[in-house]
């Protein structure tokens, strides 16, 4: 029955470096299959990241439900950033859980490059010095520090601690018993081994085992759970909330709350979109070794979950949870999957290969053993024809990506688009950047997650979270503004010694020393 299935999931472990996979199948109340691979067994315990905002955005929910919550109502100031816009809106409860509400991304305490441990109350506490980053409900911006804000008002509201309030009314209830929202309270021989990329600050890459710790943002992505836990979450919304939610309080969860200007679509708390004509909603996950995805069909009442031991194959992950529903999908309706069409590969592919750049990345891409490959601001990718001058982008991150190329008047191919950037041919001779500026390149912050400065195509790129270079725009002498994408239009604030010097940098709230040159 599932050999297929089983089949990409070792070609996707092969391919791309992945130790082991967790996955379950659910059909309604049942779990119809459930396997683990390589290094996973199917009760091995993972880290599920952001996953994790699905079971905080229910407990708020059951607050509002209870009338102790108000999804529209102003948020307490003591909660929040200073809010430098004229007319001053206000922060809702509901903005925080579908990413409307202008927060910056991270804490400046236990947020993602914060290994400290100091808990929910230091990390919201620390936020109130800093500045919303946009209008809210202006724009969607993806924040862990928005939901993290949402738990601590669970607490205020329950007052319970997050986490004993999960226990309570969530993970104990649904029988979620080897699930837990600390790391000491898990089974530690069960808890697999994780794996990271990690930047070596020089454009190469080392492979380590990731570090253990708790972050901040408990709500927004300390979880850690097994498949078949997170089936029984995956069943009880299937139910229509299962006791833990009103039905008409789940769909209400499952709507898009703002139009985006680009996908994704948020609910509250979960990301709303399709697979062929399904409506599907779900999150992924990535944290410290380990990517996730968690999706379910609300009307065909079917579930898939994918736990990786491997840091940031988010792409990967979402790929075999889509050939798992096209499974479930054969089995319980007779669906079979569209014909794969096969196009033909370009005869010029050289013609598309060069540096490119855009407003966020870099690309360079090359033709290699008969394919066109890329590596798109530090993450590699290879593009598969899809027409004309059609490619998809497959790689850590992205799965079927939609690339377009584009011709100038003497046909020569001179631009694409991937996703919501476009990529220009790069300027093959530069200007050269103030050498007070090219002092900072280097690596700033974790050993194991750090930002790495360097220069490229004359300008300064950042990667953070050992996942993309960020093209830096100068505001000033010291100070940078980052482009659309993780942090977009926070800013990188370089803090230089009495000679210039850098000694740390403030990324985006979180201040990050510079590391010793090896």
């Amino acid at each position: 029955m599932m050999s297929n299935l089983e089949q990409i999931i070792a070609r996707e472990m092969r391919q791309w470096g992945i130790g082991g996979i967790s996955i379950a199948l659910v059909d309604d109340q049942r779990v119809v299959y459930a396997a683990g691979f390589g290094e996973a067994r199917r009760d091995s315990i993972f880290r599920v990241g952001s996953v994790s905002k699905l079971f905080n955005a229910i407990a708020v929910m059951q607050q509002v439900e209870a009338a102790k919550l108000n999804l529209d109502a102003p948020l307490p100031a003591e909660l929040l950033p200073i809010n430098p816009f004229m007319d001053h809106p206000a922060v809702t409860l509901r903005q925080t859980l579908c990413h409307r509400s202008g927060l910056q991304r991270e804490a400046a305490v236990g947020g993602y490059l914060d290994d400290s441990e100091q808990g929910l109350a230091a990390t919201v506490a620390s936020v109130r010095p800093c500045v919303l980053a946009t209008s809210p409900g202006s724009a969607t911006r993806y924040s862990n520090l928005a939901p993290s804000i949402a738990g601590m008002l669970v607490e205020r509201a329950s007052g319970l601690s997050f986490e004993d309030y999960q226990y309570a009314q969530l993970l104990n209830p649904l029988g979620m018993a080897d699930s837990a929202w600390s790391r000491t309270r898990i089974a530690r021989e069960r808890l697999i081994t994780s794996h990271m990329r990690v930047a070596d600050g020089r454009g190469g890459w080392t492979r380590r085992t990731a570090p253990l710790f708790d972050i901040g943002m408990i709500p927004a992505g300390n979880l850690f759970s097994t498949v078949d836990d997170l089936a029984r979450f995956a069943s009880a919304l299937l139910a229509g909330g299962a006791g833990l939610v009103k039905p008409e309080t789940l769909r209400e969860m499952r709507r898009v709350q703002f139009i985006s200007e680009n996908p994704p679509a948020f609910g509250l708390g979960f990301i709303v979109g399709k697979f062929r004509n399904h409506r599907v909603i779900s999150h992924n996950g990535a944290i410290y070794g380990f990517s996730s995805h968690f999706a379910f069909m609300p009307e065909e009442k079917l579930a898939v979950i994918v736990l990786a031991n491997e840091d940031i194959v988010t792409g990967r992950t979402r790929h075999i949870a889509l050939a798992g529903f096209s499974q479930l999908l054969k089995e319980k309706f007779g669906e079979q999957p569209p014909a794969a069409e096969d196009f033909p590969i370009p005869a010029n592919l050289a013609a598309f290969a060069g540096d490119y750049e855009s407003q966020s990345f870099w690309a360079r891409l090359e033709e290699r053993d008969g394919q066109l490959a890329g590596d798109i601001s530090g993450q590699p990718a290879m593009l598969t024809p899809t027409g004309g001058l059609n490619f998809a982008a497959h790689g850590r991150l992205d799965d079927g990506t939609p690339v377009t190329f584009k011709q100038d008047g003497a046909g020569a191919i001179c631009c694409f688009t991937m996703g919501p950037q476009q990529f220009e041919r790069a300027p093959a001779h530069p200007a050269p950047l103030p050498p007070e500026w090219l002092a900072y390149c280097g690596s700033y912050g974790p050993d194991c997650i750090p930002v790495v400065v360097s220069e490229r195509h004359g300008h300064l790129y950042a990667m953070t979270e050992n996942m993309l270079d960020y093209r830096l725009t100068p505001l000033n002498r010291h100070a940078c503004r980052l482009p659309p994408g993780m942090y977009t239009d926070e800013q990188v604030i370089f803090l230089t010694e009495s000679d210039g010097r850098p000694r740390a940098i403030n990324f985006a709230n979180m201040l990050l020393p510079r590391q010793k040159a090896s």
